[in-house]
């Protein structure tokens, strides 16, 4: 039921494009293939499509599937919500690159620009199969007829009642002149303009129930109907379209390629092509995934996809080189040596035989045909053009005019071992070489033979070469031996070639020597100079199995991982010492051949033909490449980002990316779709802003970031050619990655506002350190300065009365009790003193009482009863004073209290406190003696006092005023201003002012 829906669905027009070489078989194209294993959704292809942007597209039962020659990414109901139905029949797409997908039953779901949507217009079995005509136009046909779209709008659906013969529509299909072809169950209809034509089994179709049509080249039409070869319309007529070696194949679909080759599937013998009267088969047996095949396809590149059912996905494609093997008329698949005749045969030796091609048919010569072993090995043309065959055992055979004669064996003095190369030099001498028996010279029926007695490095030689000045070059297991004029010269005192294992040797055009060993590199040796190429130069590895040049004098190196090309450029910068790397042009099992590995260890190892084209032997088979028509691409892939994953989750490309706030990790998948050769495309990427340079590109296609500062970001992607040359047309993806709070700039300037808060903060108390160390010098200072005015001088007075008072005691005695008198009254003023700086050194507690009740309590305690009136009052609205401030005021109200008490002896103390918005005022008046201010000594009879005020009275910012007359008493006055808030804010921050009201 599966496959009988499948041919419903799956029957697809014919293509052309660019066509494969119609000259190879199809066991010798690249053949791959995908199965769910790899990626695909489901193992049943209905249908394969490309598209502009260079993706394949793959419509299986179970899904949609977009391929870019490395991996699948799959579509389904599971997560593409528009896509309404995974088996999908069909699949075309419009000169606006939309993608239309036909499904089931599901109706039809469109794609364009990276996003799906349903076209809900069509019935859900109205889209079994699509075309799009010359005019842009997209027809849709199933269960209901058929259905005109243009520019996304439907115009118009035709069904029987219209004129069409049938329904449902099985194919639909376009051809040059406008036509539509129209394929249903009642017979094929042509529709021109509104008009429809009918054509059924009275026309010359087989049966009336159309299940596939085609058109080819020349706009030919062929029709396939249920159970029936397919025919072609010939003239208005149908004619039954007979393919010779394929009749009861089963024929479900047919492909022709530009060059008219035409590509044959088959619902149960797998696929044909015929290439003129050629029909070769590819079946399960050469690997094909399924016998069963549904759809063909041909890409821009040429290359052919077939899907099979139940089978998977298959390609076929030109590879650089084309494989001989014993599906090709080999004796068998490991050979040993290859070359060219003089009539530009190919010979090839292999342990079941010796294989000649002419042209493009083997003939194997084995004992049956005079050989005296099978098992041959190296190969040699003289100068009289007769062939020379080295056996493994079995001495040497000759054959000419394609008929093996009497050769050389051991009683003609060739040693009983495996014959590995074989030289004719200049003379028409003939030289042997053998693994085991040394080397053997032979020249009219002389025989002379070398070994390790007469010179050589080892009896095991691997190859032989003459160069144009007549010196043989031998290779040994131990070394480089050369032989001139019968002399033998070794190498092994060179420290380069000591105990090398030399497996191959070539002269170039510039009669340049190179050397290949196993597991030491390549060798030059050019006037003498030798050279050595690693791995650290290039290399694929330090095996070098064969050395052949082509014509451009590029080296190619045979070798276990596969045969690359090096220029000769890049050989050159290295000998004379200007280059360092090279980059080999690496080819494999992708490029045609059926193994990487090369054979070696006898000669030729590898041979250019006359045409250019390069032999080499390997372990499965014989494989050939022309160096001039390299099967690669010289126009790099136009790289492209594909997803963006943000800490796992899938961020919709098209929108403008705007990432979370948070985010931490970040893959960035990118590629370039390439349907022939996607491993030789090389990538590179960058992230401007991160990235200072170009960062190489992984095989997995993904860029990851991790802890990406908050910004604007864009990505950038390279792609090259096959050659490694980089494009200009990148993919280019632009996101915003957001910020967390404490990332925003407005949290940085808090930041650094708040910092610099700190920093002042820590500056103010530094300030305050300062000042407050300054305070306690200046207090030192200021206590010194009254111990030194009162209490010192007082003490000395008492000093001196008391003296004064002992001596009066023998010589006056009256005038002891006066000095006695006075040494009291000393005494008293010295205790005052004493309080007076008790009082200035610990001041009462002010910061818990008010400025009032601080001056109210000091007054009191200072006057002690020793006034008759003391009056302290304030007048307006009292606000805060700082401690400090606070301190310096009641100090200066202190001093100007003692003062009136102790020089100016007033009885009348009164203390005025007025409170302003911006000054604080305070006023100390006493009724006592006065003092004439400008009178310097009594200035000086107040010994630290008024010095005192004053620098209290600056350290507030305040206005001092001292008014007094002799005999009217004192006033003192202070004006202190209050600052505004921001001037006071300011003086915090940088620590200034503290002594101020700023409160």
């Amino acid at each position: 039921m599966q496959l009988a829906l499948a041919l419903l669905c799956a029957m697809a027009p014919l293509r052309s494009a660019i066509a494969l070489d119609p000259s190879k078989a199809l066991t010798q194209y690249v053949h791959s293939s995908w199965r769910t294993s790899d990626g695909l959704p489901q193992s049943s292809v209905m249908k394969v499509l490309e598209t502009k942007d260079g993706y394949l597209w793959i419509g299986t039962q179970a899904g949609l599937a977009r391929f870019d020659g490395v991996r699948f990414t799959n579509f389904d109901r599971s997560n593409t919500p528009a896509l309404e139905d995974d088996w999908i029949c069909d699949l075309a797409e419009d000169g606006d690159g939309t993608l239309w997908i036909g499904t089931s039953h599901g109706g039809v779901t469109i794609y364009r620009g990276g996003r799906f949507s349903h076209f809900d217009s069509v019935a859900a079995r109205g889209a079994l199969t699509l075309a799009v005509t010359v005019d842009g136009s997209v027809w849709l046909g199933g269960y209901g007829g058929m259905t005109h779209v243009k520019d996304g709008k439907v115009i118009r659906t035709y069904t029987v009642a219209d004129g069409l013969s049938g329904d449902p529509v099985a194919r639909v299909l376009g051809d040059r002149n406008g036509s539509l072809w129209v394929a249903t169950p009642s017979g094929l209809d042509q529709l021109t303009g509104d008009k429809f034509v009918a054509y059924t089994s009275r026309d010359g179709l087989p049966g009336n129930d159309v299940i596939d049509m085609g058109l080819d080249a020349k706009d030919m039409l062929w029709v396939k109907t249920q159970n029936a070869e397919p025919t072609r319309r010939m003239d208005g007529h149908f004619q039954p379209w007979i393919i010779p070696g394929i009749a009861g194949a089963g024929i479900h679909d047919i492909l022709e390629d530009r060059d008219g080759n035409l590509w044959i599937a088959s619902l149960t013998a797998g696929l044909f092509k015929i290439s003129g009267q050629q029909v070769t088969h590819f079946s399960t047996k050469d690997g094909l995934s399924s016998n069963e095949i549904i759809s063909l396809y041909e890409d821009r590149a040429g290359n052919i996809w077939v899907g099979t059912n139940e089978g998977g996905l298959d390609r076929f494609q030109n590879g650089s080189f084309t494989s001989y093997s014993r599906e090709n008329g080999l004796a068998g698949d490991r050979t040993y040596s290859v070359m060219e005749d003089h009539a530009g045969d190919i010979w090839v030796t292999t342990p079941a035989g010796l294989n000649q091609l002419h042209g493009d048919r083997f003939h194997v010569f084995t004992t049956a045909d005079g050989l005296p072993s099978n098992d041959v090995w190296a190969l040699a043309e003289d100068h009289q053009q007769n062939l020379l065959i080295g056996t493994a055992r079995n001495g040497l055979a000759r054959m000419t005019d394609g008929h093996v004669v009497p050769g050389l064996v051991a009683r003609d003095g060739i040693p009983d071992y495996l014959l590995t190369a074989i030289v004719e030099d200049h003379q028409h001498a003939l030289w042997i070489a053998t693994r085991g028996g040394g080397l053997v010279r032979r020249a009219d029926d002389r025989v002379t033979t070398y070994s390790r007695e007469t010179g050589l490095l080892s009896n095991f030689i691997y190859a032989l070469t003459e160069d144009d000045k007549g010196t043989l070059w031998i290779a040994t297991s131990d070394g480089l031996n050369s032989v001139t004029d019968g002399h033998i010269k070794s190498y092994a005192d060179n420290p380069l070639l000591a105990h090398a294992w030399i497996v191959a040797l070539h002269i170039d055009a510039k009669h340049v020597l190179w050397i290949g060993t196993i597991g030491r590199g390549l060798f030059r040796l050019e006037h003498g100079h030798i050279t050595r190429y690693t791995t650290r130069q290039g290399l694929l590895n330090d095996t070098v199995n064969s050395i052949q040049d082509d014509r451009a004098g590029n080296l190619w190196i045979g070798s276990d991982k596969g045969i690359y090309r090096l220029t000769t450029h890049e050989l050159d910068a290295i000998a004379v010492g200007t280059g360092t790397m090279m980059q080999p042009l690496v080819f494999g099992e992708a490029d045609g051949m059926k193994s990487s590995e090369t054979n070696t260890g006898t000669q030729p190892s590898s041979w250019r033909a006359h045409d250019g084209r390069l032999w080499f032997p390997t372990p499965r088979g014989l494989v050939v490449v022309d160096p001039a028509r390299i099967s690669l691409s010289d126009q790099p892939r136009p790289a492209m980002v594909e997803q963006l994953l943000a800490d796992e989750v899938d961020t919709n490309l098209a929108a403008p990316v705007r990432l979370a706030a948070g985010t931490r990790r970040l893959e960035i998948h990118y590629t370039a779709p390439n349907l022939s050769t996607p491993k030789r495309t090389r990538f590179r990427y960058r992230l401007d802003g991160f990235d200072e340079q170009w960062i190489a590109g992984s095989a997995q296609r993904v860029a990851q970031y991790t802890n990406l500062s908050p910004g604007r970001y864009t990505f950038h992607v390279g792609a090259s050619d096959d050659a490694g040359r980089w494009g200009s047309r990148e993919g280019i993806l632009h996101f915003e990655l957001l910020p967390q709070f404490y990332q925003t700039w407005w949290f940085h300037l808090l930041g650094g506002l708040a910092a610099i808060l700190v920093l002042l903060g820590f500056y103010r108390m530094r300030v305050n350190w300062l000042h407050a160390r300054a305070a306690v010098l200046e207090e030192r200072q200021r206590i010194a300065g009254e111990i030194h005015d009162s209490l010192a001088q007082g003490l000395s007075g008492i000093v001196f009365q008391t003296e004064a008072a002992l001596i009066s005691m023998e010589r006056a005695p009256a005038m002891t009790s006066k000095h006695l008198i006075a040494a009291r009254d000393l005494a008293k003023s010295s205790l005052d003193d004493a309080r007076y700086s008790v009082l200035n050194l610990s001041p009462p507690i002010l910061d818990q009482k008010s400025l009032l009740e601080s001056l109210s309590a000091m007054a009191r305690q200072l006057t002690g009863g020793r006034v008759d009136e003391l009056d302290v009052h304030s007048s307006g609205t009292a606000w805060v004073v700082p401690a400090e401030a606070k301190h310096h005021i009641v100090l200066i109200a202190q001093e100007a209290v003692s003062n009136a008490m102790q020089h100016g002896s007033a009885r009348t103390i009164s203390i005025n406190l007025t409170f302003a918005a911006d000054t604080l005022r305070l006023a100390v008046t006493d009724d006592g003696t006065g003092f004439d201010p400008d009178s310097d000594a009594r200035e000086h009879a107040r010994g630290h006092g008024m010095g005192n005020m004053r620098h209290r009275a600056l350290s507030l910012g305040a206005r001092l005023e001292v008014t007094s007359e002799v005999g009217t008493g004192t006033r003192i006055f202070l004006s202190i201003p209050r600052p505004g808030l921001l001037t006071r804010w300011w003086q915090r921050l940088r620590g200034a002012g503290v002594s101020r009201i700023d409160g």
